[in-house]
């Protein structure tokens, strides 16, 4: 294993971060509360825990990516575990997508969890409706649909992407938050030029290729937009795919690029791995120091 990556890091001493250890699958009440920012009727907090190590995926390396597939296996419960410490940290929102995804929320609120939950259309314009019938069967409902990133940079290449208005649409007559995810910040600009009926964008800090460049512009540019657009927007892959957590410093003054380069009312969504390191505390920990709040 790599021994300066983040998801792969022992850390020494997680007191030395101010962690408290994970002891069991509980829906404890929150021990300290995230700034937060309301978006409509609901009140969320600016970090939010998304899916991509829970589901594998690490952009690192295929070892890494299966360490984590076992790791948050649904038959160990990290993963339930994982959500309980978020909670306790005062994340009250996370950012996850599919069926799998959906089966974690439903053993979470089954023993007690109360976190909102934003899900993700990833169905083509015309494709949606049994995904979409799908999602809302959740008890409780998703506060927020967002339409995946990839349909909409695939259409934005193809010369497709005001077919995409088809989807919204859809998502617009559930009653939710609706959100249009891209990783393109054309996607996002074209929307804005055109007023789509939506109430939020999610915005990739980095381009969708396979492999990915993790080139500084590209981020610089999203925020650019992310600045500039009407609505508020959840900023994710802050961290470039593992690539600025070789040290807590770095993870540092990458939230704080992200938090410090996004309007106010706009959110950071961030995939936690808590096998070797308390995460979640470390992140909540910068995210606090980073917008004032002491704790």
């Amino acid at each position: 294993m790599c021994k300066v990556n983040r998801r792969e890091f022992v850390a020494s001493s997680l007191a030395a971060l101010g962690a408290a250890a994970v002891c069991g699958v509980t829906a404890a009440e929150p021990k300290r509360k995230l700034p937060t920012v309301r978006w409509g009727k609901h009140e969320i907090s600016r970090l939010l825990v998304g899916h991509n190590p829970m589901k594998g995926q690490s952009y690192t390396s295929p070892a890494l990516s299966q360490e984590m597939k076992d790791w948050y296996d649904p038959n160990k419960g990290h993963d339930v575990e994982l959500l309980v410490r978020c909670q306790e940290a005062g994340i009250d929102t996370c950012q996850l997508g599919a069926a799998p995804m959906e089966q974690l929320l439903r053993r979470f609120y089954a023993q007690g969890g109360r976190m909102q939950w934003i899900s993700t259309l990833y169905a083509k314009p015309g494709q949606g409706k049994e995904e979409l019938k799908r999602i809302l069967t959740m008890d409780p409902k998703p506060i927020g649909l967002q339409q995946w990133g990839n349909v909409t940079d695939e259409l934005l290449a193809a010369g497709k992407l005001d077919t995409v208005v088809e989807n919204l649409k859809m998502l617009r007559q559930t009653g939710l938050l609706v959100g249009l995810g891209a990783h393109d910040p054309r996607v996002i600009e074209h929307a804005e030029e055109k007023g789509w009926d939506l109430d939020f964008y999610q915005c990739c800090f980095y381009l969708h290729r396979y492999p990915y460049a993790w080139d500084d512009q590209e981020r610089r540019r999203m925020v650019r937009v992310i600045r500039a657009v009407s609505k508020p927007c959840i900023a994710f892959k802050v961290l470039a795919g593992n690539r600025h957590t070789k040290t807590p410093q770095q993870v540092y003054e990458a939230l704080r690029f992200a938090f410090e380069n996004i309007k106010p009312a706009d959110l950071v969504l961030v995939g936690m791995w808590q096998r070797y390191k308390d995460q979640v505390a470390e992140n909540t920990g910068f995210v606090n120091k980073i917008l004032g709040r002491a704790g």
